[in-house]
């Protein structure tokens, strides 16, 4: 297997096997793909409320597919509301902060006044009354310091209660089941009124406006990088004649097959018609434009 991958590595390196710029590769074994389908599952349990989702219908990314009882979520959001609103209004209330700054303006103004009165007349104003005085502005400066702490605290409390709004307003939303892609859906699995736990599949959905044509190239024909190169895609529809249509090689595999010495190859082709079908067989041509540059 490395060998032959050292082989196809130092071939389409060196461009040797072919000029760089055939004029067309025929892809074998062609089989048209889904480019992607998904198992859309629940994120928690509860019993199903609701189900728009059903067979055949195309929906947009982000649709609602199906809907899980949200009451007690609902509830959580509501109460998460009243702890930020109550938490904000705290974070708002400075009224601690201007007292205590009310508080130590007088403070200052009362150990003022004594100590000026002493220097009027000596000891008017005792010293063990000029050192209360004294703690009373020391207290009224720790009492302002805390107040900031409070309100500091306040803040971080808000932000708690935010971030708690956040997840249960994210609970409510993972009781949605919803598309997380565009495409057809082509399984509904549960009905309205079933209990379903977390992971368990409600809708499968696939990817129906582009499909993937998939084949193999024989390694001696890689003569050039194919990706990016124009593709045709030959169909014979029911009761229409041999159709042509019109994509891009979006992949080539970096491994070789050690028996047949094939390499898988995929291009992609828009489908907005809806008029290919996966596991049609078709027959894939790669145009490869000249001067294609060895990859």
């Amino acid at each position: 297997m490395r060998r032959c991958f050292a082989v196809w590595l130092t071939a389409v390196g060196l461009g040797l096997g072919g000029p760089a710029a055939a004029a067309e590769i025929a892809v074998e074994s062609v089989v048209i793909n889904l480019v992607a389908e998904v198992e859309v599952p629940a994120n928690e349990a509860g019993s199903l409320v609701e189900v728009p989702a059903a067979e055949g219908r195309r929906v947009e990314a982000g649709a609602v597919l199906a809907r899980i009882d949200d009451r007690d979520a609902a509830l959580e959001v509501v109460a998460a509301e009243i702890a930020l609103d109550h938490a904000q209004q705290q974070a708002a209330n400075d009224v601690k902060l201007r007292l205590a700054r009310q508080a130590l303006k007088l403070a200052e103004l009362e150990l003022k006044k004594a100590e000026d009165a002493n220097r009027e007349l000596e000891r008017v104003v005792s010293a063990t009354q000029i050192e209360k005085l004294r703690i009373e502005v020391e207290k009224a400066q720790l009492e302002i310091e805390q107040a900031v702490k409070d309100l500091a605290a306040a803040e971080r409390t808000v932000a708690a209660a935010k971030n708690a709004l956040l997840v249960a307003q994210r609970g409510m939303e993972r009781r949605k089941i919803v598309a997380p892609i565009g495409g057809t859906v082509v399984d509904v699995r549960r009905r309205l009124g079933e209990w379903l736990e977390p992971g368990a599949t409600v809708v499968r959905l696939v990817r129906d406006d582009r499909l993937r044509a998939e084949g193999f190239v024989h390694i001696e024909k890689l003569t050039a990088d194919l990706r990016g190169q124009a593709a045709e895609l030959v169909v014979t529809l029911p009761g229409e004649k041999p159709t042509t249509f019109r994509g891009t090689v979006t992949f080539v595999s970096p491994e070789v097959n050690p028996i047949n010495r094939q390499v898988r190859v995929w291009a992609e082709f828009d489908n907005a018609d809806g008029r290919l079908r996966p596991g049609l067989a078709a027959k894939l041509t790669v145009k490869v434009s000249s001067g294609t540059a060895s990859p």
